[in-house]
Order: C-alpha cells, then structure tokens, then sequence
C-alpha cells in the first residue's frame, strides 16, 4: 500500500510568508499527481525547479529512506474526497498536501491511517 510518483518535476520552489520557509510544488500530470509542502530552506538547497523527482509515500517507515535527499514521518489530519481526492497533512508542525485525479484503493488506504512517511529519491 504505497503511492509512487515516478515522473514528477519539481514545479516551483517559493518564499511563504514565514521567514525561512519554501513551499515545494511537486507535480506529475502523467500519474495525475501533485504534492505541495513547506520545508526550511536549508533543506530546499539541494532542489532546484524543473527538476525530476520520484515521491515514495507509505503507511510503514520506507527502506530506502536513509538513501533519498528527503526522508519525514508526518501525521493527515483531513482527507477530502470531493473532485479530486485530497489529504492534507503535517510534517514537524509544516502543511503538505496531496491530491491524486484517480487514486487506487490502496492509495486511499495509505493516506486513511493517521501516519503516513515520505521520501523524495
């Protein structure tokens, strides 16, 4: 039960109204994929926009983990299923959302339990 977005590029990288925080748009028009998530800009450093990446996220710590430029636990706490579906979530206390046109079961599944971890490779 895991979702894989293997083409996506990095959209757009942007200042938020927080000092030291980016917004990281992640998108994958093939898979009907796009992440959106804060991160301090410190770990924006090694991303650049254009940039192809693949997103792992799973309900079980993700092996390869430790390997990707990217690794974090984070908690959803609301999921909508209007249009498309929509899980919004927290890592540390920052906002990510998830929204996939046509999830499998098991995608629904591994956003539907309060943990989820995602890796950027």
């Amino acid at each position: 039960m895991v979702i894989r977005i293997k083409e996506a590029i990095i959209e757009e990288i942007s200042q938020t109204e927080t000092k030291r925080l980016k917004l990281v748009r992640i998108a994958s028009k093939s898979e009907g994929a796009e992440l959106s998530i804060e991160l301090p800009d410190a770990l924006c450093e090694m991303m650049k926009p254009k940039e192809q990446v693949a997103v792992v996220i799973d309900d079980k710590p993700i092996t390869k983990g430790e390997k990707s430029r990217f690794y974090a636990q984070g908690r959803v706490f609301k999921i909508n299923t209007e249009d498309k579906f929509e899980a919004v979530g927290t890592i540390g206390g920052l906002r990510m959302v998830v929204k996939l046109s046509n999830p499998t079961p098991s995608q629904r599944q591994t956003l539907a339990g309060q943990k989820f971890y995602v890796t950027f490779l």
